[in-house]
């Protein structure tokens, strides 16, 4: 039933992750695109500012279990702070040079290059053939897709590769800081957020951001208020489900999880701002992708599932060793067994160097029938009267 829970909570922190970047990226780009919105660096800085103050805020009142921010924590989540500020800096500007469709196919190899730092950072070893048969088909599609468009601002593509290859380092970043250390994603997004406030708002000055905002015309649209004032909540929330699902789950899924939720991003984007015309090749492209998408979640689906039929083996494993380490001896043998070893030893504590074959093959056939009695269950064999 706790594994249950634990692969729910898993599918919901992911499925909202998703929710939240595509509606972050559909609204970053109208802003762009319908409001001729450019102040970007001021957008990032809200964000991590509101984030900031809300969760210092929860934290005074009671409400959230974090510990209070100091230089040993910054120090902690110095590197996903300064991978996760240049991320959302080079997101922001690609999706300016680039159309929402492009962006995201480019944001569709994210997988791929996710994976190739995790084999080398985190030294877990190669994934399955199952998963790189999944990124494999998932970059060709993103490949497909992006040959009919190069219409694009060349500084947007430059930008769009960099942002792939940070957000990349970003998300295998959070894994292995998540393994070495005890603290949760609420803690994370605390940290970072207070960390890079600071950095952030010195950037809207530099960048005259923090100033031109005043004299922007639309401030007296009620709707690009809302729509502005969205984009900060949203981008606090999907801050937090991108360190909750990499947490959950892992850096590779997380990508995914971008990857599958990009097909909503792309049709809206086609429709909705008409900058690019959908060819033979992007559908084409759309549709490997999608292929490559659907195949990574059934094959962790199977692995998941693997991985949980091992754990409940090693519980119950667990579980009768504690109780034959609580219980006598199981059977008369073992008593004889213990004071033969015990009459065979040296007074330094080793054994003596002759071995008797018939001696060892039967405590081997013991202990192989010990270990079947265990798995089955069976109750102890009580010693006859």
């Amino acid at each position: 039933m706790q594994c249950c829970k634990g692969r729910l909570l898993g599918i919901s922190v992911a499925v909202a992750h998703g929710v939240f970047s595509g509606s972050l990226n559909i609204l970053l780009k109208l802003l762009i695109s319908r409001y001729n919105f450019h102040f970007l660096t001021l957008v990032q800085c809200l964000t991590s500012s509101t984030a900031a103050l809300s969760l210092e805020l929860l934290r005074r009142l009671g409400r959230i279990d974090v510990p209070p921010f100091s230089l040993s924590l910054a120090k902690v989540f110095a590197g996903v702070t300064l991978l996760s500020t240049l991320q959302s800096c080079l997101t922001l500007w690609s999706l300016r040079g680039l159309s929402l469709p492009m962006y995201v196919v480019f944001k569709r190899c994210l997988p791929l290059v996710t994976l190739t730092i995790g084999v080398f950072v985190l030294k877990n070893g190669v994934p399955s053939l199952g998963v790189c048969a999944a990124v494999f088909l998932t970059t060709c599609g993103a490949a497909l897709a992006g040959v009919g468009d190069l219409s694009g601002d060349p500084v947007g593509y430059v930008t769009g590769i960099l942002a792939v290859l940070v957000h990349a380092a970003y998300l295998v970043v959070i894994q292995k800081t998540g393994h070495e250390h005890p603290y949760g994603p609420l803690t994370a997004q605390y940290a970072i957020a207070i960390s890079a406030s600071p950095v952030l708002l010195l950037c809207s000055f530099a960048s005259l951001d923090a100033i031109k905002i005043w004299s922007y015309p639309p401030w007296h649209d009620a709707t690009f208020s809302c729509v502005f004032a969205s984009c900060i909540l949203i981008g606090c929330l999907m801050n937090f489900t991108t360190l909750h699902c990499t947490y959950l789950n892992s850096a590779v899924t997380t990508s995914f999880v971008g990857v599958v939720k990009s097909i909503v991003t792309i049709t809206v984007g086609m429709l909705a701002f008409r900058d690019v015309a959908p060819t033979s090749l992007f559908i084409a492209g759309v549709v490997v992708n999608t292929v490559g998408s659907v195949t990574y979640c059934i094959v962790k689906f199977f692995e998941t599932r693997q991985q949980a039929k091992y754990e409940d083996l090693e519980e119950l494993d667990k579980e009768d060793e504690e109780g034959l380490t609580e219980s006598p001896s199981v059977t008369p043998q073992m008593h004889e067994l213990q004071e033969d070893a015990n009459a065979r030893a040296m007074p330094n504590g080793s054994l003596q160097a002759d071995h008797n074959p018939l001696t060892e093959n039967y405590i081997g056939v013991w202990r192989l029938l010990r270990r079947l009695q265990l798995f089955r269950k069976d109750p102890p064999v009580q010693e006859s009267q």
